[in-house]
């Protein structure tokens, strides 16, 4: 299984990260209940999803991700997720290989760096 997780400092109150899960193989389980899709999961597990997401956007310094009605109305907004951040070239390259494993062709993952 490949783990990537984004984060911030927390509060006391808070966590603020982005991760997201990918399995290499999938059981007919995982298949029945949905769980052979990306698994993403923003600041707890409240948020959090396998598949439900219409766009994934890869850039240089952040990550925007327009999840489904579904989640949009778990969230109580309208589903947009937007993460920044400040990686250095060797960093930026471990994102950018893992998000390609865990988007693995899908048609709503997008690479613009």
């Amino acid at each position: 299984m490949l783990v990537t997780v984004l984060g911030a400092p927390s509060t006391e109150e808070d966590d603020f990260y982005l991760m997201l899960q990918h399995k290499a193989k999938h059981d007919e389980q995982d298949v029945r209940f949905g769980m052979n899709k990306p698994y993403i999961e923003y600041c707890g597990q409240g948020w959090s999803w396998y598949g439900h997401i219409l766009s994934f956007n890869l850039s240089r310094d952040r990550i925007r991700v327009q999840m489904d009605s579904e989640a949009a109305a778990h969230m109580r907004n309208d589903g947009f997720i937007e993460v920044t951040f400040e990686l250095n070239e060797v960093e930026f390259a471990d994102l950018r290989t893992a998000a390609e494993i865990t988007f693995n062709s899908q048609p709503y993952f997008t690479d613009e760096a």
